[in-house]
């Protein structure tokens, strides 16, 4: 068994055909078949059901491609680190949406000045994507929801509450009940985010219709359409915290409380350069003070 059979495998787990992984590779469809065989063997169990023309992946398929993800993208690693001594000194970051809108800045500026020989680079991507790009090594480390999998380490950073806005041009009044804030149009995140899944149990218990809930992919657009007099936006205290003169003022909603956690998560056991375990102490310093 050789790391060719891996990358092999790999690239018919994507693909699900022995077929299209040949033309992928530039390969026969005879010799990425054979090599899949020479898998099975080495393990001694299937790797794949062939069902009339289609593959579907064994649980044993499922747990090597965890096993090969992780050996292919630390020889990769190896190979950069090796032949290019400044990735000793890189770090990829990614955050989410939230934080992205609300410490990003200030935890960049900290990391510059704290290590300003590192290169660091720095994305804003939704949490399937950070998934994506943790397990692909397209990032060393994210700042972003709880990823419960073990293939991941998630350590726990900070809290940030959520609260609803609005505009003096939609409602001057400060203090609702939940009965009150059922009646009002709510503008929220889309279904699947992390501010949005915070909210579900207090929504659930409103039973909103659909036609008083607007939606929107970006705390910042809600925000406009809050200050637009168009309705109660649901958005970070941390993101408001930079607005002081932002012209909403905070509902104070009897019974509601609403908090999002956010974790620090890198893949268990790949191997971490200086510079990203250097951006990883500076990531935890960071946000003590947030909590």
């Amino acid at each position: 068994m050789t790391l060719r059979h891996l990358r092999l495998f790999a690239v018919v787990c994507e693909t699900l055909s022995m077929t299209k992984a040949a033309e992928k590779l530039n390969m026969t469809q005879p010799a990425v078949s054979k090599a899949i065989s020479e898998l099975e063997a080495f393990y001694s169990v299937p790797l794949f059901d062939r069902i009339g023309r289609k593959l579907y992946l064994t649980e044993a398929g499922r747990k090597l491609l965890g096993f090969a993800d992780t050996i292919l993208s630390q020889y990769d690693e190896s190979v950069t680190l090796l032949r290019d001594g400044t990735s000793f000194q890189s770090c990829r970051l990614c955050v989410n949406q939230t934080v992205g809108e609300s410490v990003l800045a200030s935890l960049c500026g900290d990391i510059l000045k704290r290590y300003p020989e590192i290169n660091l680079e720095v994305g804003v991507y939704n949490v399937s994507e950070i998934e994506g790009m943790l397990r692909n090594n397209a990032c060393d480390i994210a700042v972003t929801d709880r990823m419960d999998e073990d293939f991941f380490t998630s350590e726990y950073l900070y809290s940030d509450s959520l609260s609803f806005y609005a505009s003096e041009r939609y409602t001057r009044r400060k203090s609702f009940s939940m009965d009150d804030l059922s009646g009002m149009r709510l503008l929220l995140r889309e279904p699947g985010s992390g501010n949005r899944t915070a909210a579900e149990p207090f929504l659930r218990q409103m039973n909103k219709p659909s036609s008083a809930v607007w939606t929107g992919s970006a705390d910042n657009v809600l925000y406009e359409l809050a200050l637009a007099g168009l309705g109660a936006a649901l958005l970070p205290d941390s993101y408001m915290k930079n607005r002081t003169d932002s012209g909403l003022h905070r509902l104070a909603v009897t019974g509601m409380d609403i908090e999002r956690r956010f974790y620090l998560v890198y893949v268990s056991g790949r191997y971490l350069n200086s510079g990203v375990r250097a951006c990883m102490d500076t990531v935890r310093r960071f946000c003590r003070k947030e909590r």
